[in-house]
């Protein structure tokens, strides 16, 4: 139950290469969706179940996977999880003109993305020191943008070297070298896990009323604003081409623009959190301006406006995740406890992430163009702001009701108070 003095560089640095790898692996998809969608005519609503059934898997097992990483450790799981997202990779290349095989391979690829999403946290934060930690959360709230930039970056590569099959050989790849990383680390690192006591731990500690209700609320703000993040990434490029006309390689371009900011911010927020800035407060704002980015789509367009909207949603959509993971990890306070927290929230963007996708081209579908779907995420965006504003409330009424944490387990807080780690304040192995 020992934090480390030390941050150990390894085990964070393999935390954050597993999560990236994770969103890679999931967006690697939008980079060559106009492709797909020409080579095999896959119906709109079928291509969006290529990103939501990520999230099938996820709201089955974020709680059990988050207990399972509690009281096993985090390497243990990783390891498991690594063959069966190479399978679904390589399934996917067995018979891609048939969506349902397409379908499956991308639903074992979601099913390890979901160990990976928490697990990837847990190992890293936990095995950085109290005064890394808010640094630490910061980089791995980046992951999605990260995982997105590889794939946008590596997807004009692969299509000029081999087709889009090559990204998904770069996939299995990564995969075959994480596994062999994972497997180094369960055998050559520090033997201090959190196997045992974590799950004696959690037993023993409840979390208070209005510790619940925050945490469903961040869970519930997670799913509106995850929805909407994955509706507006997974058809952007697509957008790009059919509505304002871009060829492929200037419509990845603009893609990359709110993901190279997202990043950016994501650090930047960090940054913010560390010196004492209010998590809270920063969602809500981050959260407000991205609704009003989704009502005043039909009227920016392309052009200046719509340059200026896509770096306004990238600048905004890397404040609000950093905060949801800072709120996540500081409403617990109780060493060992966050990684049972991360279950929680992490089940809500896993029902964006089934959602979001789905909902936005069954709008496209149904209108014949892309104005309802805009008009129908300023509407679930703004709930989520509704969301925020109750949020504002019971995070201090969370924070006076949640037991003291230990000495050992305090850091920086983002939000005011102390920071715990996802998977405790222990070596998460």
């Amino acid at each position: 139950m020992k934090e480390p003095q030390q941050t150990r560089t390894a085990l964070v640095a393999l935390g954050l290469a597993l999560v990236v790898f994770a969103a890679f692996s999931q967006f690697k998809l939008p980079v060559v969706l106009p492709i797909l969608l020409d080579d095999y005519r896959y119906g709109r609503v079928l291509a969006g179940g290529f990103m939501s059934i990520f999230a099938v898997f996820g709201i089955l097992l974020s709680v059990p996977i988050g207990r399972a990483v509690a009281g096993r450790g985090a390497l243990v799981l990783v390891m498991a999880a690594l063959p069966i997202m190479a399978f679904g990779t390589a399934l996917c290349l067995l018979a891609p003109e048939s969506g349902a095989m397409m379908l499956a391979g991308r639903g074992l690829e979601g099913a390890a993305f979901a160990v990976l999403a928490i697990a990837g946290p847990a190992l890293a934060t936990a095995n950085a020191a109290a005064r890394h930690r808010a640094l630490v959360i910061g980089l791995v709230s980046a992951w999605v943008p990260c995982g997105q930039l590889l794939a946008a970056l590596l997807g004009p590569i692969a299509l000029e070297a081999g087709g889009w099959q090559s990204l998904w050989v770069v996939s299995l790849l990564l995969a075959g070298l994480l596994a062999g990383w994972t497997f180094h680390a369960l055998h050559r690192g520090p033997r201090g896990t959190t196997r045992k006591a974590l799950s004696t731990e959690a037993h023993r500690t409840r979390w208070s009323r209005a510790q619940w209700v925050a945490l469903l609320l961040t869970g519930g703000v997670f799913m509106l604003w995850s929805g909407q993040y994955l509706a507006y990434m997974t058809w952007l490029p697509l957008y790009l081409v059919e509505e304002q006309g871009l060829a492929m390689e200037n419509a990845i371009g603009g893609y990359l623009i709110p993901v190279v900011l997202v990043g950016l911010f994501n650090l930047t927020t960090g940054v913010l959190l560390q010196r004492g800035w209010r998590a809270q407060r920063l969602l809500f704002g981050a959260v407000t301006v991205q609704a009003a980015i989704w009502w005043l789509l039909p009227v920016t367009g392309g052009g200046l406006g719509g340059l200026a909207s896509l770096a306004v949603y990238g600048i905004t959509a890397g404040i609000a995740p950093t905060c949801l993971f800072a709120l996540t990890a500081h409403l617990v306070a109780s060493p060992g406890e966050t990684a049972r927290a991360f279950g929680v929230t992490m089940t809500g963007r896993n029902l964006g992430v089934l959602g979001g996708p789905l909902l936005l081209a069954l709008a496209v579908e149904a209108s014949g163009g892309w104005l309802a779907g805009s008009l129908l995420f300023a509407g679930l965006t703004t709930l989520a702001v509704g969301l925020c504003m109750l949020l504002l409330h019971m995070v201090p009424r969370a924070e006076a009701g949640a037991l003291q944490p230990s000495a050992a387990g305090q850091s920086a807080n983002p939000s005011g108070g102390s920071v715990t780690a996802p998977g405790g304040s222990h070596p998460a192995r």
